[in-house]
């Protein structure tokens, strides 16, 4: 059976990978002869498409290689993400005078409480929770804070304002720094996923019951089973190789590493509870082959998909490519066709995209069942078509 190691071919891109894992554990003599191997210019230019070159940059430091360019983005990205945090601080504290918890998702979180070294953490926007019922007075407080609504994403078409917020599961929102833009998502939804019934996301309330604090800032993350299953919710949502790609697999990476008594047994039977086993099983295999992160084999044995399928989704993955994110990955019939192996049966696929009458009423506000039908129809007319949440 072939591996998602031998998806790697060239020195760059080995090095790359290899650049990756978690500072504590890298491989410097690996790294070292690698970086022998590479032109370095040509590895700061792959490096930068593939939105790690700080990461890179530290790993040549810590090797004594590292030059001026190298330098520089190091100092620029970490000089970055403090002048984000420093915004994103002062609106937890906000929230938090109004009565209202924030807990920083994914990347956001890892960053400001799990794996501490900034230069090592880029990424292209913060993801923040808060409750439902919160969520109109927190849209307020982040519209005096100075944020604006505005998508990151052109291509992205939703709809605006609060009232598509309150459906949708949250908001975009922009603000202009001294050097450099900040876009924030502000959501009531924990994953809000295309591809993942939504009766069946963990519910935001019982997640913030298990939050944890972070020293010397008002903001929560999610405690170590939720983040993990958050981080690899959030890289299948990415079809594991779509942009911004193969860095989002240190999310996986750096939780499984800070947390080495993590109950794994908890976080399996969450996951068989959701039905998304196939899904979790890539998030968790990638980055244990790829960059040996510590998962207990009979994580990934439970959470296997048979073989067929497990046959379909890696040469999928093969074919449209572990680098070179930004090119284009599958086609749409090819897309869709991915996206319905990831669940791990038909029931599953056929939940996401007709749930309950109960929940099409009140996520749409329907006072009858007239329009059912229409909204249904809506529904998986933007599955198909639209970069929509749903």
């Amino acid at each position: 059976m072939k591996t998602f190691s031998s998806l790697l071919k060239t020195p760059y891109e080995k090095m790359i990978v290899a650049c990756l894992v978690a500072r504590e554990a890298a491989d410097l003599p690996l790294i070292a002869s690698l970086y022998a191997q590479c032109n370095d210019r040509k590895l700061l230019i792959f490096a930068k498409e593939h939105e790690v070159a700080s990461i890179v940059a530290m790993r040549l430091e810590t090797l004594g290689k590292t030059t001026a360019s190298w330098s520089s983005i190091a100092d620029e990205w970490k000089y970055r993400l403090l002048q984000r945090f420093e915004k994103l601080d002062r609106l937890a504290q906000a929230c938090k005078e109004a009565g209202i918890p924030m807990i920083a998702l994914k990347n956001a979180g890892i960053a400001r409480a799990v794996y501490r070294h900034p230069e090592e953490c880029p990424m292209g926007d913060f993801d923040t929770l808060v409750k439902k019922s919160d969520f109109v007075q927190a849209h307020h407080i982040a519209l005096a804070q100075g944020f604006v609504p505005g998508f990151r994403a052109a291509e992205t078409i939703e709809e605006e304002g609060l009232e598509a917020g309150l459906i949708s599961g949250g908001l975009e929102y922009r603000i202009d720094l001294a050097d450099d833009i900040l876009w924030l998502e502000l959501q009531w939804r924990s994953i809000a996923g295309r591809w993942i019934a939504p009766e069946i996301e963990p519910k935001t309330e019982m997640l913030f019951e298990t939050a944890l604090p972070v020293e010397g800032s008002d903001i929560l993350i999610l405690d170590p089973v939720w983040n993990l299953i958050q981080v690899c919710l959030h890289t299948a949502k990415h079809s594991y190789i779509r942009a911004p790609g193969l860095r989002l697999h240190t999310d996986v990476d750096r939780i499984v590493r800070a947390y080495p008594d993590l109950d794994w047994q908890t976080f399996v039977q969450r996951i068989e509870q959701m039905r998304l086993k196939t899904a979790t099983y890539f998030s968790l295999a990638i980055p244990a082959e790829l960059m040996n992160t510590p998962i207990p084999e009979w994580v990934l044995s439970a959470l296997r998909p048979p073989k067929r399928q497990y046959n379909f989704i890696f040469r999928a993955i093969e074919k449209g490519g572990l680098f070179h994110p930004l090119q284009s990955k599958f086609s749409r019939p090819a897309y869709l066709a991915f996206a319905a192996m990831l669940f791990d049966s038909p029931m599953a696929c056929w939940r996401t995209a007709f749930p309950s009458p109960r929940y099409m009423r009140e996520h749409y506000g329907l006072s009858s069942g007239l329009t059912l039908p229409w909204h249904y129809a809506k529904r998986f007319a933007n599955l198909l078509f639209r970069r929509v949440k749903t």
